[in-house]
């Protein structure tokens, strides 16, 4: 059980850097207006975890605390629904309605859309 914790420890804070790093070059990349890159975390995620979770169960024998490592830790501390929350709440606080409601319809078609095709490509590739 500690090992699984260590491996979920480590897996969080790589995944938390790699968030904060994501955020940073979105914010340089798209702007500030719109909370661009806890979109581009949510999409990147959850295509990431579909491909990865396909392999790791359909095709590639791992040891599952890889999986704890990669799913629960790195991905679960990269993707972030708590911080999708707060931006659109403050965007409805600020008045910025529409912001906010392409915010919720992006976040789910793109995290979405992004899953399926990764589900997409592990299959092809399996």
């Amino acid at each position: 059980m500690l090992q699984t914790i260590l491996v979920v420890a480590l897996g969080g804070a790589l995944g938390a850097v790699s968030r904060f790093l994501t955020v940073l070059f979105s914010a340089k990349l798209f702007g500030t207006e719109f909370p661009y890159g806890t979109l581009v975390v949510n999409t990147l995620g959850s295509f990431i975890l579909v491909f990865f979770m396909i392999l790791f169960l359909e095709k590639l024998t791992l040891d599952p605390l890889w999986r704890m490592f990669f799913a629960v830790g790195f991905l679960g501390a990269f993707t972030t629904f708590s911080s999708f929350s707060y931006e659109t709440i403050a965007l409805f606080q600020d008045g910025e309605y529409f912001k906010g409601v392409i915010n919720v319809m992006l976040n789910n078609v793109f995290s979405l859309t992004a899953g399926f095709l990764g589900l997409i490509t592990a299959k092809t590739l399996l």
